[in-house]
């Protein structure tokens, strides 16, 4: 039978494993990915806005108070679109040729920041897409007080549920789109930890 010794003593000569290389190319082309994946869905809502404005524009009849509901909405949609769009443009121009501990924490708390991006932006988006729906619903036809106040709640409480509905479409997403990527950066912390060790 081994003594204890003899097995400490084949367990501490053994030679360091170095740790596993770190992909600099593979990372870096999932994040470019990540952001073209990005464009094409940016692009499309920018495109829907338009059809949407478009639409709404021609039906208002030129009515003052919808004019400016929709340049409200819009001015509170465009905002959203410009910041959540330059955040991933940010995320997938990262640089992972000379990676840090402190990097690699940075780039994992950018990419979380996918997961609710509106949250120091929110009640500016709430306030415009809400005000610009109860401006537009002012320009139509009056009904009885019971419908317009309905009419009136609805509008305001809309973009808090589409704000929550939002959210868990980008839960779904993210750990669709960037949990191989959280992954690889979370065993590159690791190593670098170790190596540091």
């Amino acid at each position: 039978m081994v003594r204890f010794e003899e097995l400490q003593q084949l367990w501490q000569n053994q030679p360091p494993q170095a740790p596993a290389a770190f992909d600099v190319r593979g990372l870096t082309g999932e994040l470019r990915r990540f952001g073209r994946q990005q464009t094409w869905i940016n692009s499309f809502k920018v495109a829907l806005l338009l059809a949407t404005f478009v639409r709404i524009l021609t039906r208002t009849h030129e009515a003052p108070v919808a004019i400016a509901g929709m340049v409200l909405m819009y001015i509170g949609m465009i905002t959203y679109l410009v910041l959540d769009w330059r955040n991933q443009i940010g995320i997938s121009r990262l640089d992972f040729s000379a990676p840090s501990v402190e990097f690699i924490r940075q780039a994992r708390v950018r990419l979380r920041h996918q997961l609710n991006p509106m949250r120091r932006v929110f009640w500016l988006l709430a306030i415009t897409v809400g005000g610009g729906f109860n401006l537009l619903l002012l320009a139509q036809p009056r009904g009885s007080l019971s419908l317009v106040i309905a009419r009136h709640l609805a509008a305001t409480a809309m973009p808090f549920a589409v704000y929550g509905i939002g959210l868990k479409i980008r839960t779904f997403r993210f750990r669709r789109e960037c949990g191989e990527v959280m992954e690889r950066l979370e065993a590159l912390i690791r190593t670098m930890e170790e190596k540091s060790l």
